[in-house]
């Protein structure tokens, strides 16, 4: 793939679109889709379901506006919204489709198709709408629908962070919650996917008066950095985290043994090399997650302080 020259940077777009999609066309689509990104030089991951395609992709802006053109084309959109970052060096090593139940995981098909239901838009607050209701009006609950290690670098000020692994999880934490029905309720997510199910699974359970930010952190941040969002905001790609002038912050990598972002410094037990760790598993005991990858680790509790050489460079993981 060609790439940017090291003087430029690649554009990052984040976005998704909710269309129903045969099932017995995703194979193709999925094979068009990669066929025109290796065109246009773009890397990034899609997920592409029946109930539309999420995507982050990189590469230069105007061809990815072309990508976006295509995408809409082929789902039968008549636009796809992106929400744009950059990133000094390619965020992700290919391009891929990946063809998923969901293309993002609650869990509830029954939600999908009130999906396009243009009276949910209504409950969708600009990010301008938004700075305001945070900035006004003080009895309002706001929820982080993102995963416990996504809120561990950022979120909004007066934020409940629910402390979920998956987005599946979702559900049960609001049944649990104790959060008045009649109550106000402002939710958001990294890019606004989550939040368009996360908004109709509380409107099920009884919740009368929710609002959701659209376009997520990453749209709020273009217009408001350093205002009601503190620290940075996980990505899933190979910068982990952009802060809040949306370029990638250059303070976490990815944990070898568990994937999380990482910020704490090790030398590797079996082969010394110098490697960022999650404080997790820094924090564990466990000697063999004081290791730079996964091979390192499965050495090490094979012969514990037995030196060895260093693996072979391994990818980040990419994630959804």
């Amino acid at each position: 793939m060609s790439t940017p020259s090291a003087e430029s940077h690649f554009d990052v777009a984040a976005f998704y679109a909710f269309s129903k999609l045969p099932e017995a066309d995703l194979k193709s689509i999925s094979q068009r889709l990669q066929s025109y990104a290796q065109e246009l030089s773009i890397c990034g991951l899609l997920i592409l379901g029946q109930e539309g395609v999420n995507s982050t992709v990189a590469g230069r802006r105007e061809k990815i506006e072309e990508f976006l053109k295509f995408v809409a084309e082929l789902i039968g959109h008549e636009k796809v919204e992106a929400k744009w970052s950059q990133a000094p060096r390619a965020p992700f090593r290919k391009f891929a489709v990946k063809i998923r139940n969901e293309i993002v995981t609650l869990g509830k098909p029954e939600l999908v198709p009130n999906l396009q239901d243009p009276k949910n838009r209504a409950h969708r607050l600009s990010p301008e709408d938004w700075n305001k209701t945070l900035e006004e009006e003080e009895d309002v609950v706001v929820i982080d629908t993102r995963n416990w290690y996504e809120t561990e670098l950022g979120k909004f000020k007066t934020a409940i962070a629910p402390d979920i692994s998956e987005f599946i999880e979702f559900p049960r934490y609001v049944e649990n919650s104790g959060i008045p029905k009649d109550k106000k309720v402002l939710i958001y997510c990294t890019g606004g996917i989550r939040c368009e199910k996360a908004i109709l699974e509380m409107e099920q359970q009884g919740y009368e008066n929710v609002y959701q930010l659209e376009g997520g952190i990453l749209a709020y941040l273009e217009k408001f950095p350093n205002r009601q969002f503190e620290g940075d905001c996980f990505v899933f790609d190979h910068r982990v985290a952009v802060d809040q002038n949306l370029q990638p912050s250059g303070r976490f990598g990815l944990c070898p043994h568990c994937g999380q972002p990482s910020t704490k410094h090790i030398e590797c037990v079996r082969c010394d090399t110098e490697m960022l760790i999650c404080a997790h598993c820094h924090d564990s005991g466990d000697q063999s997650l004081r290791t730079c990858s996964k091979n390192c680790a499965h050495h090490t509790r094979l012969t514990p302080g037995k030196k060895g050489r260093a693996p072979a460079p391994q990818g980040l993981r990419h994630g959804q």
